[in-house]
């Protein structure tokens, strides 16, 4: 454990949690902390608002940034579980899989599932993460990208997951301009050869801020079944996004 981030830890949660008024001796004392090396902690916590001092006995109490971060945090939960309550109209309109993923880096990163009601389960956690071009959800929070963004996030060929897994960032290109067109991203076997995916993003204040996919058995798949299951992520991703522009408008960002 870093020691040096966990004295800055621990110096927060005593501000915060604490009803007695600390000053640096104080804070020194009881965290074991040498004033000496408090000092510059504090002052830095400080500056960047995270604390300040009462000039008059010298204490220290929270300062709004910390607040600002709570509140943000309060806002991502809310937006999550308005997008999980919607989740759990697609897993029973379609009776599939449905995961929820963000974006981090070049990866897509799984925050939530709901398993379907049939017996057939897929193998895939919250907390997990994969290339964003090998998954559906993956390419629906990459299509707002551009040719070039696309490159600096893939400096190399793409590592080949399955047979299908697309090779580059021409195909991904490509892909990228039919979700466009075509309100859903689509991965059939490029994770895993037995699965197919379908996903759509959403949008707030003309940014992807998540994704969401339904998963099932390739067998499954043909035109009527897509169509079917198209039309109702595209029905549940325009009552989302009016929802959060509701609720939520105030908000730049979820990240």
């Amino acid at each position: 454990m870093h020691q040096p981030t966990l004295r800055v830890i621990k110096i927060l949660e005593l501000i915060a949690n604490s009803k007695e008024q600390l000053t640096l001796s104080l804070i020194a004392k009881k965290l074991n902390i040498p004033a000496g090396t408090l000092s510059p902690i504090l002052q830095t916590l400080q500056k960047q608002k995270y604390i300040k001092c009462n000039l008059s006995n010298k204490s220290y109490s929270l300062d709004f940034k910390i607040l600002e971060l709570s509140c943000n945090m309060k806002y991502k939960n809310s937006i999550f579980e308005l997008i999980k309550k919607h989740m759990k109209n697609i897993r029973d309109l379609t009776n599939l899989t449905c995961q929820m993923g963000i974006l981090k880096e070049n990866n897509v990163l799984y925050l939530e599932k709901l398993d379907a009601n049939d017996q057939i389960q897929l193998k895939s956690f919250i907390g997990t993460s994969y290339p964003a071009y090998a998954t559906s959800l993956g390419k629906a929070l990459l299509s707002n990208k551009t040719k070039n963004e696309l490159t600096m996030l893939y400096p190399k060929n793409f590592e080949k997951i399955t047979q299908n897994t697309l090779k580059n960032i021409d195909e991904l290109y490509e892909q990228i301009k039919k979700i466009k067109k075509e309100k859903v991203a689509l991965e059939s076997g490029e994770m895993n050869p037995q699965i197919e995916c379908m996903a759509i993003n959403i949008e707030h204040n003309h940014k992807i801020i998540a994704a969401i996919s339904i998963s099932y058995p390739i067998f499954y798949s043909n035109k009527e079944f897509r169509e079917k299951n198209k039309k109702i992520l595209i029905e549940e991703k325009n009552k989302i996004e009016k929802e959060i522009n509701l609720f939520f408008s105030d908000l730049e960002s979820i990240y």
